[in-house]
């Protein structure tokens, strides 16, 4: 359950730290599917996949990685890819295409995103129709984030509602 949770936090704290986003969905449900895809981009729950080894040498941007290195591929980054997203760094809830990967990719792409979708877009329909004020209790420098080398995840999001 930690990645659903972890969904559901970064996900609010981005649409707090992004009000002109989150009053884009609330005037808009049917923006649901599309910003579930963006907040799993924009700030997904996990930061990294698991270990992996170099199949061949190759050189990635300037660094050269020997065939059987260890590699911890991160998903964080790579959703920040300038080169893949245009405006990288900017919450757009409407970005389409949006082919992030939070679940990964290939064979080892998760069994549970379909039902990660689905909570996610029950949650924050609920959240946003339920709280309409809502709002964090502490500044935002005052968040702390879990010592997880995979996770993603807030201590706590404290917020009024």
């Amino acid at each position: 359950h930690e990645t659903t949770v972890n969904l559901i936090t970064n996900g609010t704290l981005a649409l707090l730290s992004n009000p002109e986003q989150l009053a884009l969905w609330r005037e808009n449900p049917a923006l649901a599917e599309s910003a579930v895809e963006e907040l799993l981009r924009y700030d997904g729950p996990l930061m990294t996949t698991e270990f992996s080894f170099a199949r061949t040498e190759m050189t990635l941007h300037g660094v050269t990685i020997p065939q059987g290195a260890t590699v911890l591929p991160t998903l964080l980054s790579a959703n920040r890819d300038e080169a893949v997203f245009a405006n990288a760094d900017r919450l757009d809830l409407a970005r389409t295409p949006n082919r992030h990967l939070a679940f990964g990719h290939g064979i080892h792409y998760c069994l549970g995103a379909p039902l990660a979708r689905l909570e996610g877009r029950i949650a924050f329909n609920a959240l946003l129709e339920r709280a309409p004020h809502l709002q964090l209790a502490v500044a935002r420098e005052r968040l702390e984030y879990k010592n997880i080398m995979i996770l993603h995840a807030l201590k706590e999001l404290p917020v009024v509602l």
